[in-house]
């Protein structure tokens, strides 16, 4: 009797602190330690979860482990809720309620219930009686639920870092703006009112703070390439953004590896993984893989054309564009870190025999081949893949995105009933958003837009394709920073491509293979241009009227320069003879950066890069404009492209403010100064330009004014020009500013 008192007494004391332990995991402890029985008052034939619901034994086994280790009865009627339906809908039983069990049970009775050791729960034994798992296995059975549980949901708060992170870098984009808004309204607003004499000497010193902390900002973050003075020309097959954008990055990346290297809970006894390290493999593969899927989204976001990030940051889409690819190397390698991570645990669990089981379930090789997908992806977006074979890079890039975004998708979809996919549907919606605005795009331009009709000409002597689009039922009127994609639906194999070109003017003349360009050559977007061209990085591609219009006119002209793909092939179709397409154009798109609230302007391009200061001179020579004086540094190959580009602007070129240096680099036939009187301010020559040197005199000339200096050629001029310009910041000169016209894919 009295060993019998001490024993109970012994239990009590032990209940006492057992009963300590409350949430949701005590009663998933209890059912993890019970899971490891198999009751014989059910038929055998039944699957395992059935026969949970139906085992009588089981169940009062469930609820005595209740009643000893669990604190709060509305964690174990949670639990009760949440395991009824199901058993109600496949089992055909109710479970019953917790103290219509527990209450039937005397203290003695529970003293005499057999407690259940770990060794001997973990040979999966049948038993035929109810038990309760002891103190030592229980809490095992608790720390290990913890523990998973605990990562399982810090898993997913990391992932939704990754959007705290961009929506700081965007609200830093917006603010950057609107202070650049406020600056430039304020600066207009000085010459209608006066500043009290009292306020005058504050107002400056917050003037000269603002201006000093702008011009560091320039100087180390914002100008400068990343490395040395290599920005716009690639290191091999890779390139690197500028600075800011550099340091952006790096600080994602950082995040990702920190938020994959910490908080991860490694417990002794573990009951799903015994060793630490076997636990740290787990919890590293399921991290990575979250992380790398909540990260989808965003790299669908900062691919489309139609960013809304693009229109509220004044960001052009190269920024995005460069964005878009690390976050996608990122998520590549973190999916191919959770993919090992898990190969690894299947061969040490039971070999190349259980890999090759794991990959009948369907959503085992769906995750395998998502991370194919997503490897192939990386594997064919290098720089020079993607200069050299843009239209296969492109085909390729679609298909296996499709592919990845789907297997994803099954991937995930077994998983707490199909809660993942909150990351994958955003990526379908993105992408079907920015498809209907490209739809709107094509219809604005004109509404029936299967007979939009273009002209297209090639003359051989400047190698160069004219394309004239009838814009006249066009509904958005072109504004600086525009510039369309086409896609010739006469090129049949090539129907679904499109490819970005400038607008070089628009025009009421209907063109014919002896007219005279009226304005700058435009250049083609496309990454597989050989030399350099206009493109949308800064999106400074004008629509210009000839001089002498009065209103805008509905003609739409591209001028082209034809290399590989697409432009070669559109070179042939009138080759011989002007010929009429048929063309879908989708746009306009692109920002313009305000360029007229500068006293100077300095723009240094090379060959098509002319159309970016011609394009601007109407509107920065305006009435509105605060432009005092601008300089265009010119260097083109040859005479004849100089002449006929320059013909129709002896008005604007004649203005006293603007002056023009033409470097013809490869004409040995050219001469200085052979353009005649209407053509006064502009000076030819007949070597490189020196960039430094112009930069350098318009630093100078500027003083401490602003200065918005402007590169549009080749990767090695805008670099050079790049250069420059932060040697001007570091001078002193703390009124530049630096912006580039290069498209980056």
């Amino acid at each position: 009797m009295l060993v019998h008192v001490i024993s109970f007494t012994i239990l009590a004391l032990a209940n006492v602190t057992i009963a300590l332990y409350s949430g949701k995991y005590c009663p998933l402890a209890c059912e993890t330690s019970i899971s490891y029985l198999t009751f014989n008052d059910t038929d055998p034939w039944l699957s395992r979860k059935v026969r949970s619901c139906r085992s009588e034994l089981r169940i009062t086994s469930l609820y005595l482990c209740f009643d000893e280790y669990c604190e709060e009865d509305r964690d174990i009627t949670r639990w009760i809720v949440d395991q009824s339906p199901w058993c109600d809908e496949h089992a055909g039983v109710t479970l019953p309620s917790f103290h219509d069990v527990v209450d039937r049970w005397t203290s003695d009775d529970k003293v005499g219930v057999m407690r259940l050791h770990a060794d001997e729960a973990l040979v999966f034994p049948r038993m035929s009686k109810v038990v309760i798992p002891d103190g030592r296995f229980f809490e095992r059975a608790f720390t290990t639920m913890e523990a998973a549980f605990w990562e399982y949901e810090i898993h997913l708060v990391y992932g939704w870092y990754m959007y705290y992170f961009w929506i700081i870098v965007v609200s830093i984009g917006v603010t950057t703006r609107l202070i650049s808004f406020i600056s430039n309204h304020n600066t207009q607003d000085k010459r209608c009112r006066s500043i009290p004499e009292s306020g005058l000497e504050s107002s400056i010193k917050s003037r000269n703070i603002l201006v000093a902390s702008q011009a560091w900002l320039k100087h180390y973050l914002t100008t400068p390439a990343t490395f040395g003075d290599r920005c716009s020309r690639p290191y091999g097959w890779c390139t690197i953004p500028p600075r800011i954008q550099s340091l952006t990055i790096f600080v994602f990346i950082a995040l990702n590896i920190v938020l994959c290297s910490c908080s991860y809970r490694l417990t002794d006894g573990n009951l799903y993984w015994p060793q630490r390290s076997a636990q740290l493999l787990r919890f590293v593969s399921d991290r990575t893989g979250i992380i790398s899927l909540a990260n989808f989204p965003l790299v669908w976001l900062f691919g489309m054309r139609n960013d809304v990030l693009i229109w509220i940051t004044g960001w052009g889409f190269g920024t995005y564009n460069a964005f878009h690819r690390w976050v996608a190397r990122v998520v590549t390698i973190q999916a191919v870190v959770h993919s090992l991570g898990y190969t690894l645990m299947i061969l040490e669990s039971g070999g190349w025999s259980n890999f090759l089981k794991y990959w009948t379930q369907h959503y085992f090789w769906n995750g395998e081949l998502a991370t194919i997908a997503m490897c192939a992806l990386l594997a064919f977006s290098f720089y020079g893949i993607r200069r050299a074979h843009y239209e296969t890079f492109l085909i390729i890039h679609i298909v296996f995105s499709i592919i990845a975004l789907w297997t994803m998708y099954y991937h995930v979809e077994i998983f707490t009933n199909g809660e993942w996919n909150i990351f994958i549907w955003p990526c379908l919606v993105i992408w079907v958003l920015d498809r209907v605005m490209r739809l709107g795009r094509i219809l604005a331009f004109n509404r029936n837009p299967f007979n939009t009709k273009a002209t297209v000409s090639y003359d051989p002597s400047s190698n160069l394709v004219r394309m004239d689009v009838n814009g006249s039922k066009n509904l958005i009127a072109p504004k600086p920073g525009t510039y369309y994609y086409i896609y010739v639906l006469d090129d049949l194999l090539y129907t679904h491509q499109s490819h970005p070109f400038t607008l070089a003017y628009v025009t009421s003349d209907t063109y014919t293979s002896s007219v005279t360009p009226l304005s700058p050559l435009a250049s083609e977007l496309s990454p597989f241009r050989v030399s350099s061209s206009i493109s949308t990085e800064s999106s400074e591609y004008n629509v210009l009227l000839p001089p002498s219009a009065s209103k805008p006119s509905s003609n739409l002209v591209f001028l082209i320069r034809p290399y590989n793909g697409f432009t070669s092939r559109l070179r042939s179709h009138c080759l011989l003879h002007p010929k009429k397409l048929r063309v879908l154009i989708e746009g306009p798109y692109g920002h313009n950066v305000s360029l007229h609230n500068f006293p100077s302007v300095l723009f240094v391009v090379g060959g098509t890069g002319i159309a970016v200061p011609l394009s601007h001179l109407s509107h920065l020579l305006s009435i509105s404009s605060h432009v005092q004086s601008v300089k265009i540094v010119w260097a083109v190959r040859e005479h004849g492209f100089l002449a006929s580009v320059l013909c129709g602007f002896i008005g604007l070129l004649s203005d006293e403010r603007v002056q023009m240096e033409v470097h013809v680099t490869r004409d040995e036939e050219a001469k200085d100064d052979v353009l005649g009187e209407d053509f006064r301010s502009v000076r030819v020559l007949t070597h490189r330009p020196d960039v430094h040197e112009a930069v350098e005199k318009a630093a100078k000339g500027a003083g401490q004014q602003r200065l918005a200096i402007v590169a549009c050629g080749p990767a090695l001029m805008a670099d050079q020009v790049r250069k420059a310009s932060v040697e001007m910041l570091r001078s002193g000169y703390r009124g530049v500013e630096y912006f580039e016209e290069s498209f980056k894919w």
